[in-house]
């Protein structure tokens, strides 16, 4: 996705496109409110949004640096972390990685909790019907994670 506005693009990307409106006033705040917040941390939507994915400081005194250091971002990118952060989030491999059992990444239809202890590369191409496939994936050797 080309990012044209960083923070709507950031909260599009984010929600899925279920985002469709500045809610709250700005993109920022319409994300921090789809990620559940209630409203403004000590009056920053910034905060917030950091609040609901669990960034709990500021980085160099910065909010949208923590913001871009949770998406696992070190420098700006055109000259903006916001535009960083958009990109990453657009365009980038996702950050959670994928763990078993812990996480809801999905694989084409593939509804169940799935992963490996490295992130998440970019999804094939599918959508795959793991119940249907050709593949026969329970008869893959056990030690499959070492393949």
């Amino acid at each position: 996705m080309d990012i044209q506005l960083a923070t709507r693009d950031y909260a599009l990307c984010l929600s899925n496109n279920t985002i469709t409106e500045p809610t709250g006033g700005t993109w920022v705040s319409a994300a921090a409110i789809y990620l559940g917040a209630t409203g403004p941390v000590n009056g920053s939507w910034i905060q917030s949004l950091c609040a609901e994915l669990n960034v709990t400081q500021p980085l160099y005194g910065s909010w949208v640096i923590a913001l871009a250091d949770h998406y696992g971002i070190t420098q700006p990118k055109n000259g903006s972390w916001w535009f960083a952060i958009a990109d990453e989030v657009c365009n980038g491999i996702p950050a959670t990685p994928c763990i078993w059992g812990v996480n809801t990444n999905n694989f084409g239809n593939e509804g169940r909790i799935w992963a490996a202890t490295t992130p998440c590369g970019a999804p094939v191409a599918g959508p795959e019907d793991w119940e249907q496939a050709a593949n026969i994936w329970e008869q893959e050797p056990e030690n499959w994670e070492a393949i």
